[in-house]
Parts: structure tokens; sequence; C-alpha cells
């Protein structure tokens, strides 16, 4: 197997490991809300599309990108929903 043969086969795709990095960025970066919303956002969409393309071109990396929707999910819905919990919790007090 020649190394253009070797580097073409275990192709990961870069859309996948965008989506990754920016939804681990998006759960820790929380607390800035619109920040870790619009990274949340950019990471899911990256995420899909990643995933898509993994399947129609035969690439490396779709747990990558399921794992990158997963956390750009969680970067969404958690500001949201600390928001919600702190809304409520001092309209009680």
């Amino acid at each position: 197997m020649s190394q253009l043969e070797a580097s073409a086969s275990s192709t990961t795709n870069g859309k996948a490991v965008a989506s990754l990095v920016l939804g681990i960025l998006s759960i820790v970066t929380m607390i800035l809300m619109v920040v870790g919303l619009i990274m949340g956002a950019v990471g899911l969409v990256l995420g899909i599309i990643g995933l898509k393309e993994i399947k129609r071109q035969d690439q490396e990396g779709k747990k990558m990108a399921v794992a990158g929707i997963i956390c750009s999910s969680l970067g969404i819905v958690l500001p949201i929903l600390l928001s919600v919990i702190a809304f409520v919790a001092f309209m009680v007090v």
C-alpha cells in the first residue's frame, strides 16, 4: 500500500473535528451564554453537515461527528436551562 492510498483511505472529516471542538468549547463557555450558544449552534450545524459528508464520501470520523453533535446540543440546552432555573429561583425570593 503506497502512502497516497493510506492517506486517502484514512481521511477524517474536518467538519466533524470542528464540530467536536466547538461543542466542547460551548460547554466550557456556557457561563457566557451568548458565546456558548453561538459556538453550540455552529458546532451542531457543522456536525450534521460533516455526518452527511462522511456517509457520502466514505470518510472516517463518524463517532467524532456524533460526539460533536451531542456536545453542541448540550452547549445549547444547558445555558438555556440554567437561565430558566436562575429566573425561577430569583422570582420566588
